[in-house]
């Protein structure tokens, strides 16, 4: 069985480049494209989001579940993966229908029909697309791997080929490619597992997958009301030129949130397989274990986006994007609820077939996001939709939080660890002391950000927090090694 720190580890690099490619890339996007060209992207991909939010119908996460559930029984894997790959091709033919049906009848798409048009490239990659296998199996490396080749490319692609805002369709490709191109050829290495010779079509059963799968995309469905939605009511509501502020604020956010998350997508399909196994024990220390983790990286990742949200959102998307800081403001609080509605959703909830309390949380959240954005929205602009995005996933929270508590393998007050509280304050304290009176905004980053990071890990060698200890002997331990290789 897969090592899961080596899954934590691969998928944390996955994530990192996930991080690094908007990072240098988006600056550079955002300064050639100006907030209109970027507002026309994010506006109609918001709409290709949706489309694959429903070709999906949840099969993905469901998928994982299933894969890793029967990772020991080959034949029955296989058959349920190929089962998911037809039943993924059905509903992508429906997609394309809905892409064609949109760029006809809606005028905003139609004026900008090319760019849609290879923006829905996205669907059929995504089809194609079976990182859910190779997650099941806990085989990190293959994901990875093609996912930081096709990002290198696509970054590369971007500087040499997108120098003005008429190249918003080179961008399009761009995007498509950095985000699910390594698809195909992941589809291609199902060869190495699954042998199609011996699989006996006659006797598959693609309708099985639909009601389990349907009740993930209900809960999908839901969570994009007070995601994707943003942007579609921002651009009704308040104008493209909004919907690039708020992208360039809640991009920034999300980078944080990518890093805190990648601990959920690597141990999700071990907690599924140790439920399936019967190990009760080991999913609790899984599970606990993760919940420390999750605290340890989002309170510190909150707090300095926070305290450096002026000179990172002006630096990285350029003067025109002042407004974003605002949204930034909004946006990187909402990460503490995400990331511990994560823990408690997706790696106990759902493996215990609870995602009933999860959909009902997200209803709560959407409701809360729908209603806001209408209020808020005309007056406050992308602000508005950031204040109404950090209630929605405060209200999901909570209640996720008391209607399953009976199902959670650790005490509630676990949720509070005050080391890390404590810690994250005593950063704030110490970059604003320091960055506070220097006027360069790049001089604040270069002494706040390791600043920041030296101050939090200090506090916690001197508390002897447990998490802090273990990286440090698993950091001596991996160098120990290579220098015995080498």
């Amino acid at each position: 069985m897969p090592s899961v720190k080596n899954n934590i580890i691969l998928n944390a690099i996955n994530i990192v480049t996930a991080f690094i490619f908007p990072v240098i890339t988006f600056p550079y996007a955002a300064r050639v494209l100006l907030p209109e060209g970027i507002g026309t992207i994010n506006f109609l991909n918001s709409f290709i989001s949706y489309i694959i939010l429903f070709t999906s119908l949840g099969i993905p996460m469901y998928a994982v579940k299933e894969v890793a559930r029967h990772r020991d029984d080959p034949k029955e894997r296989n058959k349920i993966t190929i089962e998911v790959i037809i039943f993924s091709l059905i509903l992508c033919i429906f997609g394309y229908i809905a892409v064609w049906l949109l760029a006809l009848f809606v005028p905003q798409i139609h004026a900008q029909a090319s760019i849609f048009f290879v923006l829905s490239l996205a669907i059929l990659f995504n089809a194609l697309g079976v990182n859910w296998f190779y997650q099941g199996i806990e085989d990190f490396k293959v994901i990875t791997v093609r996912a930081v080749i096709f990002r290198t490319i696509s970054a590369l692609g971007l500087f040499l080929f997108v120098k003005s805002p008429s190249d918003l369709i080179i961008y399009a490709f761009i995007l498509v490619g950095s985000t699910v191109g390594n698809n195909i050829l992941n589809f291609i290495y199902l060869y190495k597992y699954i042998h199609f010779k011996d699989i006996k079509f006659r006797g598959l059963q693609i309708g099985r997958h639909l009601r389990p799968a349907l009740e993930v995309f209900v809960l999908n469905l839901l969570i994009s009301l007070y995601t994707q939605l943003n942007l579609i009511m921002l651009g009704f509501l308040a104008g493209e030129e909004a919907v690039g502020f708020y992208t360039a604020g809640n991009k920034i956010s999300h980078i944080g949130l990518l890093i805190v998350s990648s601990i959920s997508t690597a141990i999700f399909p071990r907690c599924a397989h140790l439920l399936k196994t019967g190990d009760t024990e080991g999913f609790r220390l899984m599970v606990t274990k993760s919940l420390d983790i999750t605290l340890a990286t989002s309170w510190p990742m909150m707090i300095g986006l926070l305290a450096l949200a002026y000179p990172i959102t002006l630096i990285f998307c350029g003067p025109e994007y002042s407004r974003s800081v605002g949204v930034l403001y909004f946006t990187a609080p909402a990460l503490i609820f995400i990331s511990l509605a994560n823990v408690l959703g997706v790696q106990v909830l759902y493996p215990k077939d609870q995602i009933k309390i999860v959909i009902r949380g997200a209803v709560a959240a959407a409701l809360f996001n729908i209603i806001l954005n209408f209020i808020l929205i005309p007056h406050y602009g992308a602000t508005g939709a950031a204040v109404a995005t950090l209630v929605a996933e405060a209200a999901g929270f909570f209640y996720q939080l008391i209607a399953g508590r009976k199902f959670y393998p650790f005490p509630l007050k676990a949720l509070l660890s005050k080391n890390y509280i404590i810690a994250s304050l005593v950063m704030l304290a110490c970059i604003y002391a320091c960055c506070y009176p220097i006027e360069s905004l790049a001089l604040k980053l270069v002494i706040g950000i390791p600043l920041g990071i030296f101050v939090y890990s200090i506090y916690l060698y001197l508390v002897k927090d447990s998490i802090y200890l273990d990286l440090l002997s698993y950091i001596r331990s991996f160098f120990h090694r290579l220098s015995n290789k080498y």
